[in-house]
């Protein structure tokens, strides 16, 4: 067997043709984010107070019980645990399809992931909302975008992908793997931490992000990566 044909991802493109698509991909989606955080914080930064009006309505709902739920979503957004989690996804599936794509699917999201968040907020510093923050040690001007909100999305959206590429579970189920993302959202407003433009962003990002990632290094559906054992990791 070739050496191009060995090492060529289950999709059915090229190796080097998928390194250019994610590339090309990572760079116009890391500069659009860039730009958009630009925006938000400079000629729309105006038009987007009005956002504050949601995170103190949720200050205003503040209770011993609802603060628990919003902790519980703001530790599964946490780099700890999707680090945890990506890992033993993508461990679980190579084991079981006896591949390595699964792995590498799961490090290059994640890579990018942090890159994107690490461009953001670097480059567009963002103050946070101007309510009582519940998590202490925040960086007062790193709002955007949200961190948490990506690596929640990065959670379902991984589950949802490598469920889809190797098993027969049914669409409606993966659908339900949106709450995740959405609690860890609504978690970090409740909180204090983001704007509702900076869980909005991550989660597109990350969705579009994990998508290209699933296109470019997964098997399509019911396609001959999906069912069988490959023998190439």
């Amino acid at each position: 067997m070739p050496a191009s044909s060995r090492f060529a991802p289950p999709s059915g493109r090229p190796l080097g043709r998928s390194v250019v698509v994610l590339l090309v991909g990572f760079l116009v989606l890391c500069a659009a984010v860039v730009a958009l955080g630009w925006l938000m914080t400079h000629p729309l930064k105006g038009a987007l107070r009005g956002e504050n009006d949601v995170n103190r309505w949720l200050v205003d709902q503040r209770s011993s019980g609802l603060t628990q739920v919003a902790d519980g979503g703001t530790l599964l957004g946490q780099t700890l645990t999707g680090l945890v989690v990506l890992a033993v996804l993508g461990v679980a599936f190579a084991v079981w399809k006896r591949t390595w794509w699964p792995l590498v699917f799961v490090g290059v999201l994640d890579a990018g992931l942090g890159l994107f968040y690490l461009a953001g907020t670097e480059l567009d510093p963002r103050r946070r909302p101007p309510v009582h923050i519940l998590q202490a040690g925040l960086a007062p001007d790193a709002s955007f975008p949200s961190g948490h909100t990506g690596t929640a999305t990065a959670i379902g959206g991984v589950a949802a992908a490598l469920l889809w590429a190797y098993t027969r579970l049914a669409k409606p189920l993966l659908v339900l793997l949106v709450v995740v993302p959405a609690y860890t959202m609504i978690s970090r407003l409740y909180v204090g931490a983001h704007h509702v433009s900076d869980v909005l962003t991550a989660f597109v990002y990350a969705t579009l992000w994990l998508l290209l990632c699933a296109r470019v290094l997964l098997p399509p559906r019911g396609g001959a990566g999906a069912g069988a054992p490959s023998g190439d990791g």
